[in-house]
């Protein structure tokens, strides 16, 4: 009796096993429709005047960061999701793109409100030159990979910078 037993179970084991791995389409995957635009990329940071004079290289002494662009729920072809992950100034922001020159910007992209002394206000920010550059940068082992750089503003920025977001996609290192 164990032994129909256990062939019982062996057989069942090899159906349910054989069952699991059947497809359920023959659809390929598929992308998005901002695919070449959107990824995980290592930045910096520097600060420059308006005349766009370099006045610091990393002026907050944060290094390399990560930030993300990736693509939006109805997953249209003319905007994308931009997002410093809250390492820089905490923003994420719906922006409108050229898919074809791989270009960006947004003008007055309102990040959060906020509260002091003087009461409440809006932070909004500025990007311009926006761009994706296609094996425009090296990734830590030398290879080329693609390259992001944007430049941005903030109405809560004291000291008046244009922060030049700069670096190249993530390679999993």
């Amino acid at each position: 009796m164990k032994k129909y037993i256990s062939i019982f179970a062996l057989a069942l084991v090899l159906g349910l096993g054989f069952a699991s791995c059947s497809t359920e389409t023959d659809e390929p995957a598929g992308g998005t429709a901002v695919e070449k635009m959107a990824g995980h990329w290592v930045v910096t940071v520097d600060a420059y005047d308006e005349a766009g004079n370099l006045l610091y290289e990393d002026p907050y002494g944060m290094g390399e960061w990560n930030m993300y662009t990736y693509n939006t729920a109805d997953d249209d072809a003319d905007q994308m999701w931009l997002s410093d992950g809250n390492n820089f100034w905490g923003y994420t922001l719906k922006v409108p793109i050229d898919l074809n020159a791989q270009t960006f910007a947004i003008k007055d992209g309102f990040i959060y409100s906020d509260e002091d002394e003087d009461g409440p206000y809006d932070v909004f920010c500025t990007i311009s030159n926006g761009k994706i550059i296609p094996n425009g940068g090296k990734n830590v082992n030398g290879k080329p990979t693609d390259a992001i750089e944007y430049d941005i503003t903030f109405t809560d920025d004291g000291y008046g910078f244009v922060y030049h977001v700069h670096g190249v996609r993530y390679a999993g290192f």
